[in-house]
């Protein structure tokens, strides 16, 4: 006999059409959420759909949204909302027969039941509505928002018989803060369903900053909206809130300093809507758990006293409680930063608090998770027995790169207490250091090099000692930073000669620092040899860490050699060990992109790594050098600009140009402002680009010559392209003749072919073919089989009228070489200039120097008219366009103008 269950039936009953017709929301007010929807079309053929996140990630508005798109579409839609009176099935079925027949008015659906029904009778009339929908004669796409507040006994069970039924043409989409309903499905159907989560709500960066900037007309800093979209990871709610707070709070940056879960408005929604219904069993859980970073069952039990934490675990899962899993890390888990603040804050006592986190630190290091053991006991305030165990453990953090989680917890430390602790101090030198505070960083390494062999104890600590060479070795890479090259040198041979042999990681880090202070220097061959002998000591020593950075070094080597594939498979093979050890989303990996990226602009594949060039340039390692980020930022300024954006690619390089005036950053300037003028050639803004070469000039002038070749080489290539621009091919071929003959080695073969095709068309453009053509065919053969594809591609504008020439002058050519010079066009194109008129955009022509040389004379319109026999209109329309070309706007400006260029003789 079937059990009976009691529902709440009321037929007479009105149904409250608010729940069936939402109200439309301005879309000028929303987020656009593109992706979602195009996820959203392509997941409804399904038989179910669902958006499962915490309260407050949007769930209702991206269906909402959905619904809007839908209906754009001229597609029939019925919509329920659900909420706790709904009690009864028969009354849920109802209403979405209501909403069913605003679409389908002879939608025909009716099963009277009366009260007291039993579940049999329940389970007939859900397959009666079932037959009833398959009926329809169209689609329909059925929304139910906030399918969780359904309180029917047993609804995901009469949930699941309904999905089970619907026809192929219904297609349903609903949103529920729990996964349950899909738990309970049956295999087939599960296998066919598809989910958002929280994971895809969450708002990306670009769009906390157009919700903050557009919607909410809020004037918030790059900064700023880092840290809000940092604190929220996207949450929307909490978005929302903060936006209503940052209107009203005096001091924003304050607010943003001490901005946490217990912020009021952020507190009150937790309280209210996530927490409020919860039992107190599981708020307790939350509290004791919420000192934890991340957390597994084990500890969990080792914390809260209890023996089913993971039991715990999966009910918070189920039940979207703002708790996911880590990445790469089985078993592990984390909240969302802010709940775990607010839950914090129902501890009872901070000596409570501090009692948790000794808790944890003890399992933390009887586990041999030493990093987390040392967060937590600086935080509990047990900073003796912090400091012994980062003595003891400090080395192997450096090196296995679990230092960064210590740093964050060190910088938050007040400053006697550092200051008691040499270790503290060595540690927090390598934080300045990652935040580029360099001259901060190297004063503290000799304070606490002075005050360390006078301690108390009279001799170190092994452990000291070994950070005390890791301390020598952070202070040799922040002189490497700030371009101190020979100083980082004395560094590095000084502490080669002290340290034991059997300390491989320590050598090999101080070579590594040695080959690149050497190859910045153009010392490359010494440069090699220190990346061998790092290589020696690293075969001894499993470092993955150091390994990153002899590769990068050695990519760094091969690209200035010409060698790009094999710089290119060292970067990756790096990269794809890294990740396989540290994870994905390692600091470590981040270097490594940036090589790959400079290394595939050039091979122009750089298309597969840009998008990723952001987190990399400000998700930086400690060793990652400045020189390395400014590549970084060339790349991205590069490949925006070549794809057709170049006010959004020069953007990016003035707003970097702009952070490069401090000392330390000469040579990375230097290539900056030659990108620049290189730019502004190429849109046809000479006189810009002129004193931006001056600019150029000046800077270079205080650089040692032989220092920075490099930033030389650029000066050269610089002067070249605006000779060229300007006519006079025999300046280009004067300063490029003269640097060539500088960058004989080997390893310079990168800069002697950038150099030997522009002295090819300073050759052609003197009219001197025969040699022109011998050095182009000679040096487009050797660079193309490197691998360069956009050392052509960026000086276009220049090479591909050669290479027009080039092939015209032996068709034979045209089999391999056509199809690349088609590419060059197409990036004229791209840019704007035409092509076949190449010569004609960057030069005046030989119509227009005379006619200037007629102006200079003093010669009238009509005058200069009757000597060349032209109409005075066509004098006009040539003057016309030669004041364009030399940017003046008077006869007297292109006189003088003409003169400087060499277009006018002086006499």
């Amino acid at each position: 006999m079937n059990k009976i269950v009691e529902y709440a039936t009321a037929p007479a009953q009105p149904l409250l059409r608010t729940k069936i017709a939402p109200v439309a929301i301005n879309p000028e007010l929303l987020v656009p959420r593109e992706t979602m929807i195009e996820r959203l079309d392509a997941a409804c053929q399904g038989p179910l759909t669902l958006v499962c996140a915490p309260a407050g990630y949007g769930k209702s508005v991206l269906l909402e949204q959905y619904r809007a798109h839908l209906l754009a579409a001229d597609l029939q839609v019925a919509w329920l909302a659900c909420d706790e009176t709904d009690t009864d099935p028969l009354r849920v079925l109802d209403y979405l027969s209501a909403a069913i027949e605003s679409c389908y008015p002879q939608f025909d659906y009716s099963l009277h039941i009366p009260v007291g029904v039993d579940e049999a009778a329940v389970e007939q009339a859900i397959d009666e509505f079932a037959r009833a929908l398959g009926k329809l004669p169209a689609d329909l796409y059925l929304l139910i928002d906030d399918m969780h507040r359904i309180a029917v006994p047993g609804v995901n069970v009469l949930s699941q018989r309904l999905i089970s039924q619907l026809p192929a043409h219904v297609h349903l989409i609903g949103s529920a803060r729990s996964g349950a309903l899909i738990e309970g499905l049956a295999p087939e159907l599960q296998a066919q369903t598809f989910m958002l989560s929280s994971a895809d709500l969450r708002f990306t960066a670009a769009q906390t900053a157009n919700y903050l900037q557009e919607i909410k007309q809020l004037q918030l800093s790059r900064e700023e909206l880092a840290v809000l979209h940092g604190r929220s990871e996207g949450w929307v709610t909490a978005l929302q809130l903060l936006a209503l707070a940052l209107g009203t709070v005096a001091d924003r940056t304050l607010y943003m300093q001490q901005l946490t879960g217990s912020e009021r408005n952020i507190a009150d929604y937790l309280q209210a809507d996530v927490l409020a219904d919860l039992p107190d069993v599981v708020i307790r859980f939350l509290q004791q758990t919420a000192v934890l970073d991340e957390f597994n069952a084990e500890l969990c039990d080792a914390l809260s006293g209890r023996d089913d934490s993971a039991q715990m675990l999966a009910f918070l899962q189920r039940n979207q409680l703002f708790v996911k899993p880590l990445e790469e890390a089985d078993g592990w888990l984390r909240y969302h930063g802010l709940f775990a603040d607010f839950n914090r804050t129902g501890i009872p006592s901070s000596g409570e608090l501090a009692t948790l986190q000794r808790s944890a630190a003890q399992w933390c290091l009887d586990k041999g998770h030493f990093a987390k053991a040392i967060k937590y006991l600086l935080r509990a305030g047990d900073f003796a027995r912090g400091a012994e165990l980062l003595e003891l453990h400090g080395g192997s953090l450096v090196s296995s790169n679990e230092v960064y989680s210590v740093l964050k917890v060190l910088k938050q430390l007040p400053s006697e207490v550092i200051l008691e602790h040499a270790v503290f101090q060595i540690f927090y030198a390598w934080q300045l250091a990652l935040e580029q505070r360099y001259a901060e960083a190297e004063a503290l390494i000799e304070d606490v090099s002075l005050r360390l062999p006078h301690g108390q104890s009279g001799a170190l600590h092994y452990g000291l000692a070994e950070l005390m060479v890791a301390a020598q070795v952070l202070k040799a890479l922040i002189l490497l930073y700030q371009d101190k090259l020979e100083s980082c040198l004395k560094v590095a041979r000084h502490w080669l000669r002290l340290v034991s042999e059997n300390q491989p990681v320590f050598s090999a880090s101080l070579l590594c620092i040695q080959a690149a202070a050497y190859t910045l220097l153009g010392e490359v061959d010494e440069g090699v040899k220190s990346i061998a002998r790092a290589r020696q000591y690293l075969s001894q020593s499993a470092n993955t860490y150091l390994l990153v950075v002899t590769s990068l070094i050695e990519a760094l080597v091969c690209k200035e050699a010409g060698d790009l594939l094999h710089g290119s498979q060292v970067a990756d093979e790096t990269r794809a060990r890294v990740k396989k050890v540290y994870g994905m989303d390692s600091r470590v990996v981040e270097p490594l992109t940036l090589v790959s990226a400079d290394l595939l602009y050039e091979r122009n594949e750089h298309a597969q790594i840009i998008d990723k060039l952001p987190d990399a340039i400000t998700w930086r390692d400690v060793a990652t050098p400045v020189e390395l980020i400014s590549r970084g930022k060339l790349v991205m300024a590069r490949a925006y600009f070549y794809a057709g954006d170049t006010d959004k690619g020069l953007a990016v390089l003035d707003d970097w140009l702009d952070g490069l005036h401090a000392p330390g950053y000469e040579r990375v300037f230097a290539l900056g402002m030659s990108c620049r003028v290189q730019f502004l050639l190429w849109l046809r803004r000479p006189n810009e680009a002129e004193r931006t070469s001056l600019q150029l000039q000046r800077h270079m002038a205080g650089i040692p010559d032989g220092r920075f070749s490099e930033a030389q080489t650029a000066r050269v290539l610089t002067e070249a392209r605006l000779a060229l621009a300007e006519r006079r091919a025999d300046k280009a071929q004067a300063v490029l003749e003269t640097c060539l003959g500088k960058h004989l080695a080997e390893h310079q073969r990168e800069r002697r072919l950038h150099i030997s095709l522009l002295l090819a068309v300073a050759h052609w453009r003197k009219g001197h073919t025969e040699k022109a053509f011998e050095l182009f065919g000679v040096s487009l053969e050797k660079a193309w089989d490197c691998g360069y594809r956009r050392m052509f591609l960026d000086d276009a504008n220049w090479l591909y009228p050669l290479m027009d020439a080039w092939l015209a002058a032996d068709p034979g050519r045209k089999e391999r070489w056509l199809s690349v010079a088609e590419q060059w066009r197409e990036q004229c194109k791209v840019l704007k200039l035409d092509p076949d008129s190449a010569e004609d955009n960057q030069d005046v022509s030989r119509r227009e120097r005379e006619i200037l040389r007629f102006v200079a004379a003093g010669l009238s319109n009509r005058d200069i008219a009757q000597a060349v026999h032209l109409s005075e209109a066509t004098i006009k329309w040539h003057l016309h366009n030669l004041f364009t070309k030399l940017s003046v706007r008077s006869r007297t400006q292109a006189v003088l103008k003409g003169k400087s260029l060499g277009l006018l003789s002086e006499a």
